[in-house]
């Protein structure tokens, strides 16, 4: 009898074991048909920069002229993919990070049939981390490429656990493939983007740039755009719907354009949901003077529930359906003020049109000096991860080979003092530095909050 029962036991236990194995078996050769489906559509970018750097002298950076810093060719490498041919212009095109072919002198395009071809910039978007590359049609390429365009998904309808793959160069390593899942969504990381990320544990590295992040049935769903030093299991993507709307302002209109209405929004909590009697939407916490929102009316403690009758669900609803539109775009905006449902309708402004410094003459020194400053607010604080400070302006943009580059200003310093003298305003700011042209001063000294630490940075002063 127990040999019986041990038979059985064996038979069940060998049987599971076949079908786990079966499945198993299944699962690899699906997964090998996946990336052969994928990887030939996927490029590396080979691309020569130019950079300034500065020799080393035995005195600061900062004060030195011009003149001492020297241009160097450096060669960098990244990912891209196919993702349409136009037959008309004989063009084919690829989506990449915009980190990847920015300041490029020169770009090549490597495909997975070994051709090598010159490609050129369509256009770039800084805010999205978003590239569009051209090749010619030349060699026949387009051949190969008309039957490896790559599909694009749905990155909206992403969840969390999901697999995924990057597939990319890394290091220079031509078509590696990782695979891991879908960690978070709407991650907000980078001081100048325009997009909230998806974090993926898919191991990522450098040179992984710009390729796709592809979910099991080959779609991409993601570009694979930063990964953070000292941290592993720490990848990042731009959301494939937020690059297909760039690809579409570049291919379009040769830019990307933004709108603004001039509002700080705050989440719907389950509490203030109950409190304003709300299901959905984002709470207007401030009104920002002179904005579209301030002329159309609306208020501190109005209850964003949509846009051009689109559901609000969060912040990241409200700043898609509103930034995504050309600026005079006219927008009806539904909100809830005391106990009624009013419909806004509102013209939209230029997104970072706003941010500009208060004087007429703001724009002149802003191309003089290489450099944007616009007012600390607690929205871009808290969206950037900038220091909490109750004063100072934000280097919202920094032009190469200029003043403010060769101060050693970068995007995101807070800039508190000029001389001595706190700063509240770009206004303030530019009147300090009228000033010392007044004076006929050389040079400034700027006191600046850089993240946790604060320092001194020397800004010369343009004749």
């Amino acid at each position: 009898m127990k040999r019986f029962i041990y038979s059985i036991l064996l038979t069940f236990i060998i049987f599971h074991l076949s079908v786990a194995q079966t499945l198993l078996e299944k699962l690899d050769k699906e997964r090998i048909q996946l990336v052969k489906k994928v990887l030939p559509g996927v490029v590396t970018i080979n691309v020569v920069k130019e950079i300034t750097a500065t020799p080393p002298l035995p005195i600061p950076p900062e004060l030195l002229p011009p003149e001492f810093k020297q241009r160097f060719k450096t060669q960098s490498v990244g990912s891209g993919f196919i993702v349409s041919i136009d037959y008309g212009k004989q063009k084919i095109y690829i989506l990449t990070n915009n980190h990847v072919i920015e300041n490029a002198k020169k770009i090549v395009v490597w495909f997975q049939n070994n051709k090598k071809i010159e490609g050129y910039v369509v256009g770039r978007d800084k805010k999205s981390d978003i590239a569009v590359v051209s090749v010619p049609f030349k060699d026949g390429i387009q051949n190969f490429a008309k039957k490896h365009v790559l599909p694009l998904g749905n990155s909206d309808r992403l969840k969390i656990g999901q697999t995924v793959l990057a597939i990319g160069s890394p290091l220079g390593l031509k078509g590696t493939v990782t695979m891991g899942i879908i960690s978070a969504l709407n991650r907000d990381m980078e001081l100048s983007s325009a997009v909230s990320f998806i974090q993926t544990d898919a191991p990522i590295n450098p040179g992984n740039s710009g390729g796709p992040l592809v979910n099991v049935k080959g779609e991409v769903v993601g570009i694979n755009t930063a990964i953070l030093a000292g941290a592993q299991g720490l990848g990042f993507a731009v959301p494939i719907n937020d690059a297909k709307w760039v690809m579409g302002e570049i291919l379009n209109y040769g830019h990307v354009r933004r709108s603004y209405i001039g509002v700080l929004l705050q989440p719907l909590t389950p509490d203030l949901a109950n409190y304003f009697h709300v299901r959905n939407g984002v709470i207007i916490a401030r009104v920002y003077p002179n904005t579209p929102a301030d002329k159309a009316g609306l208020k501190p403690g109005d209850v964003l529930v949509s846009v051009n009758n689109k559901p609000i669900n969060s912040i990241n609803d409200a700043v898609k359906y509103i930034t995504r539109n050309p600026p005079g775009t006219k927008l009806k905006l539904k909100v809830y003020r005391n106990g009624k449902y009013l419909n806004i309708f509102i013209k939209t402004g230029v997104l970072g049109k706003n941010f500009s410094s208060d004087s007429s003459d703001s724009k002149s020194y802003e191309d003089k000096y290489g450099l944007k400053v616009i007012p600390v607010r607690e929205d871009i604080l808290r969206k950037y991860n900038l220091p909490k400070v109750s004063y100072g302006v934000i280097v919202w943009a920094i032009k190469t080979n200029s003043p403010a580059e060769e101060a050693g200003l970068i995007d995101g310093d807070i800039i508190l003092q000029v001389d001595g003298h706190p700063v509240k305003t770009p206004n303030e700011f530019w009147n300090f530095i009228k000033e010392a042209e007044r004076k006929g001063k050389s040079k400034v000294l700027l006191y600046v909050r850089r993240g946790n630490i604060v320092m001194f940075r020397v800004l010369k002063i343009v004749k």
